[in-house]
């Protein structure tokens, strides 16, 4: 029988600064209360062999453990090759996840068997039954006393202005993790990450699922779903831990461009009636990406197509949940757009925080009345005629009032329509203009909550996937008509035809 243990504690500290505390092994007879004496054995850049004595149970024990260092997602894995008494094998994971700028959840996770012969090993346990629980309880008091020590020395770490080892390592094979504090019971929010069938439902990305093989704590599923307007599928394996609240997976068959991926859910427990909901993905690309998508020859052209998409859609997938459990509406519609123009970012970015300029700009654009601009803070209704084959009639004027903010340190423009179009209840987003090679990329997010009745009467459909849909094109052809618009006139100033 295998068991499984979660433990966690939330640090006030980055979360670079928490994985600096918990890789160095050498400092924890100093740290830890229960660790009386750390030998390394060997190292390895990535890695170490160590050999541990501590107090389990009130008993001394030893045991040897390999350990592996993942600098990208702020984690240890270790795996126990010289057991403990009354363990036949374990394996323990550390997860520093980041909440916000300043916080972090520092996760320590343990999965073992207990041994077929129990006897002679520890004195007063003689069965099974009092071996579980003698374990059981001792993962439990030690994880409570090794967290609170460890994020003490984190805390005194930050003081020192300590600074983790390794950085970004992503590369070619990519990782990437998302993570949303929820104001939610966790076994709800574990149950809809459970439960497949509500995907369509919930995430604009996913046409349909449907499951190819059950049983008690694992699943296949096929996935069927739009990527840039493309029909993709793939399956994927997910292995239930309910104890933990986690879900493992694996993709069998991946979607294009990848080799394998893999990742874990995970539904963290916090304090005052809320949780912490991460997911981690990795991925490998295949060897030769040629011919699967038109502009798309080299690896590293897949490798930050993939990443966008993976990105994109996981942030959509998080807002989606966040609608769903804390204001129960599926109606959410989240939209990332990229563009790249050549032409430098701070020029692109002067071009959208100009609203002055946008009726001799953008045609799209009938009439703007500005109610207030100082260069940073905007304020102005503007009357949009909508295009053939989207939400609303053909040339039909919708009536929008919005509220800006341009900061030109980060070339970003955030913004709220307190009158939205017709068919939203909110509407707001943000402008993020970067420097790329050769020229700028330019991100569009937008994020909606539909008026399920108003946006039926606009869109004429009943269904809420299809009105999600009308409403992307509709957001997405005008972020394009506004940037293609701000190339043309930068092209026009540089000269050109």
């Amino acid at each position: 029988m295998r068991y499984h243990a979660s433990h966690s504690i939330v640090c006030d500290t980055p979360p670079e600064q928490v994985y600096d505390v918990i890789r160095r092994s050498r400092d924890w007879p100093t740290l830890l209360e229960p660790c009386q004496s750390v030998t390394v054995l060997s190292e390895e850049p990535d890695g170490e062999h160590i050999e541990i004595s501590a107090l389990v149970g009130g008993e001394p024990m030893t045991w040897q453990s390999h350990r592996r260092f993942h600098t990208d997602l702020f984690g240890v894995s270790a795996t126990v090759v010289v057991p403990m008494p009354l363990v036949k094998a374990m394996s323990t994971t550390w997860r520093v996840i980041g909440v916000n700028a300043t916080q972090c959840v520092l996760l320590l996770e343990h999965d073992y068997d207990l041994c077929d012969d129990i006897g002679g090993q520890v004195e007063g346990v003689t069965t099974r039954d009092q071996a579980e629980r003698f374990i059981g309880a001792a993962i439990d008091a030690n994880s409570h006393t090794e967290l609170g020590n460890l994020r003490g020395a984190a805390h005194r770490a930050a003081a020192g202005a300590a600074q983790a080892d390794g950085g970004d390592a992503i590369g070619l094979d990519g990782f990437i993790r998302h993570s949303v504090v929820l104001r939610a019971d966790p076994d709800t929010v574990y149950g809809l990450i459970r439960s497949t069938d509500s995907w369509p439902r919930l995430f604009a990305a996913c046409v349909g699922t449907s499951v190819l093989e059950h049983s008690d704590d694992q699943e296949t599923v096929r996935v069927e779903a739009e990527q840039d307007g493309r029909p993709v599928a793939w399956n994927t394996r997910r292995r239930y831990v309910d104890s933990v609240r986690r879900v493992e997976y694996d993709l069998p068959v991946p979607m294009p461009f990848l080799e394998s991926m893999h990742g874990v859910w995970r539904v963290v427990p916090l304090e005052n009636g809320r949780c912490l909901l991460t997911v981690d993905r990795h991925w490998r690309l295949l060897a030769d990406v040629r011919g699967i998508r038109d502009g798309i020859s080299t690896r590293s052209e897949a490798a930050a197509f993939v990443r966008d998409f993976v990105d994109g859609n996981a942030a959509a997938e998080m807002l989606a949940i966040r609608a769903f459990v804390e204001e129960n509406t599926e109606a959410l519609l989240s939209l990332t757009s990229r563009y790249r123009l050549p032409h430098s970012p701070h020029r692109v970015f002067a071009l959208l925080a100009d609203i002055g300029g946008w009726p001799a700009m953008l045609d799209h654009l009938d009439s703007l009345d500005v109610l207030y601009d100082d260069g940073a803070h905007q304020e102005f209704t503007m009357k949009v005629r909508t295009a053939p084959g989207t939400a609303g009639s053909a040339g039909e004027l919708e009536s929008i009032r919005s509220v800006r903010h341009c900061d030109e340190r980060t070339l970003s423009i955030t913004y709220f329509q307190p009158q939205p179009p017709p068919g939203m209840l909110r509407h707001a987003g943000h402008w993020q203009v970067r420097g790329i090679a050769g020229g700028s990329e330019v991100i569009s997010h937008h994020l909606v909550v539909l008026d399920r009745d108003g946006s039926a009467e606009v869109s004429g459909t009943d269904e809420l996937r299809r009105r999600k849909t009308l409403v992307a094109d509709l957001l997405e052809r005008n972020s394009r008509a506004t940037v293609d618009a701000c190339g043309r006139a930068l092209d026009r100033s540089a000269g050109q035809p």
